[in-house]
């Protein structure tokens, strides 16, 4: 950890694929959820106690009784969530995107912040991005995107009357992300503007009745980037949030580009700005409306953790919620003991929409090295593991050992040899890249090591250059080069070549097998990740 004598936090404070932030404070404690789209389990839940540190802690979403995402296609599925408390418990909306052709607005709670949450309660279909206000009167509301508010019964149990659109904002394309806060008698409405893009914005206006009428606040946006030089760009869907020294401060999404214009490897990420009231009882935000690479936090004690070295030792009962997998994992598919992570070798399709055994984690840094130790225990020709940089089932890279080569293992063979064995046995390294559902083999080798001998597999990713370099040990001390140096560009969200793609890339564990053979099992030891 490093302090200066300024307190100085820098952006962002949620780094890597952590889009549309909700905050929410109970006393001393701060919590925060983001989307999460395809990925299971959903909703993953924040805590801090400074507004700068923050730790996984849970997930809202945890079981497929309260939201199924067999064959839910990429990005869709868990949009924007908001977080708020009420009553002694947390509630938590969800937009459950499937495109027929609304949204649903499914409303989660629990007495603690990591939870378990209860079922899905059905609130309606509409748009996206709802959120929570408790007014001071006693009464609740449901906001949802393009400005609308609908009365919410106190149980939550569902709606009252009709809905009202009461703000749509200033013009700009695709009015979302509403929240509505109340200071002064005034209610307070922000929108985000301009779609996710590089035109995003935050828009502001207020009224003396939550029905309005609103007037926009005279210098919107409050909150834009408006230098496609400066390096954080498309910032908007921002929340506010009050500490207890009242100072107040706002959370949004933005993303970090290679170069002005251009891809953002991290994809949306999470951003602390101060929150500043005027006079005139409208309040700016950042530098004058424009984001700050770094703020000051009044707490003598905070002390941003820099980005550091992660290790996992999987003897848990449980897996760290900075985990989730693609989908559901399937059924009986892994298991946890003091040996470590164990992944069975079942059979499915990794670029189709169903379940999957592909454990992922977000990047969090341009670049990074990360390691993982594995013991292969096939049982059928064509099993196979490994690790993983997986953007969705569109792009990704498997580097991993398999069990034999050959057309029954599942590769090519050669048309030209008659008559002759093309099955070959043992345990071989291979590095695939899928693209729109293509399969490219770079690299097959032979491995010298036996079933259950342990393999260690690393993946880097050079900062600067964005090439991906894969090495592989068999004693965990000398890596060998593979010779492979591939571009990571195919796997940035604006690379996508369906919907648009709201996921960033992330890194993996995966295990797969063979339709109707024995299963054998990956016990993973352990994985680190460094950043470079």
């Amino acid at each position: 950890m490093i302090i200066d004598a300024k307190q100085q936090v820098f952006n962002p404070v949620l780094p890597g694929d952590n889009p549309d932030p909700s905050i929410v404070r109970v006393g001393s404690d701060y919590y925060m959820v983001t989307s999460t789209f395809q990925f299971f389990p959903g909703v993953q839940v924040l805590h801090s106690r400074d507004l700068a540190n923050w730790k996984p802690i849970g997930h809202v979403i945890t079981r497929k009784s309260q939201l199924d995402l067999t064959g839910m296609p990429d990005s869709f599925g868990v949009f924007a969530p908001d977080i708020s408390y009420y009553n002694g418990k947390f509630w938590v909306v969800v937009p459950y995107y499937h495109g027929q052709p609304r949204c649903t607005t499914l409303l989660f709670t629990a007495d603690r912040p990591e939870g378990p949450y209860s079922e899905a309660t059905m609130l309606n279909h509409h748009f996206i991005d709802p959120s929570i206000f408790n007014d001071d009167d006693g009464k609740r509301y449901l906001v949802f995107g393009g400005g609308w508010v609908h009365e919410m019964k106190h149980d939550g149990s569902g709606l009252v009357g009709e809905a009202k659109q009461v703000w749509p904002g200033t013009g700009g394309a695709a009015p979302e992300a509403p929240h509505i806060l109340k200071r002064n008698g005034w209610y307070y409405l922000l929108l985000a503007e301009g779609g996710t893009f590089f035109e995003h914005m935050e828009t502001l206006s207020r009224s003396r009745s939550i029905w309005g009428p609103y007037e926009p606040c005279p210098h919107n946006p409050v909150l834009m980037q408006r230098d496609s030089g400066k390096s954080i760009q498309r910032v908007g869907h921002g929340k506010l949030v009050q500490d207890e020294e009242g100072t107040w401060w706002m959370f949004h999404l933005g993303g970090r580009p290679l170069t002005p214009g251009g891809f953002c490897p991290l994809g949306r990420e999470t951003f602390l700005q101060p929150v500043q009231w005027t006079d005139d009882e409208w309040f700016t935000v950042g530098d004058a409306g424009e984001p700050c690479v770094s703020v000051v936090l009044p707490q003598s004690e905070v002390a941003q953790a820099l980005a550091c070295n992660l290790e996992y030792q999987f003897t848990g009962t449980e897996l760290s919620p900075d985990w989730e997998w693609v989908r559901h994992p399937v059924e009986e598919g892994y298991s946890l003991s003091s040996e470590g992570l164990r992944i069975a070798c079942k059979p499915f399709i990794p670029f189709s929409l169903q379940s999957t055994l592909i454990l992922t984690r977000r990047w969090q840094s341009f670049g990074f090295e990360a390691t993982a130790m594995v013991a292969f225990h096939p049982e059928s020709r064509g099993e196979e593991t490994g690790m993983t940089m997986y953007r969705d089932s569109d792009a990704f890279l498997f580097f991993n050992v398999r069990n034999g080569l050959g057309q029954t293992a599942g590769q090519s063979f050669d048309v030209k040899r008659l008559h002759e064995n093309q099955e070959h046995e043992g345990l071989y390294l291979e590095v695939g890249q899928y693209v729109k559902v293509l399969k490219t083999t770079l690299g097959t080798w032979r491995l010298s090591i036996r079933p259950g001998d342990r393999l260690w597999l690393k993946i880097r990713l050079e900062p600067k250059t964005q090439i991906i370099t894969l090495l592989y040990s068999i004693d965990g001390l000398v890596f060998e080069e593979t010779g492979i140096a591939l571009s990571a560009d195919f796997l940035y969200p604006e690379r996508s070549n369906r919907f648009l793609c709201f996921t960033a890339p992330r890194i993996g564990l995966y295990a797969k097998g063979v339709y109707g053979e024995s299963e054998g099992f990956a016990q993973f030891s352990s994985f680190t990740m460094q950043p470079l």
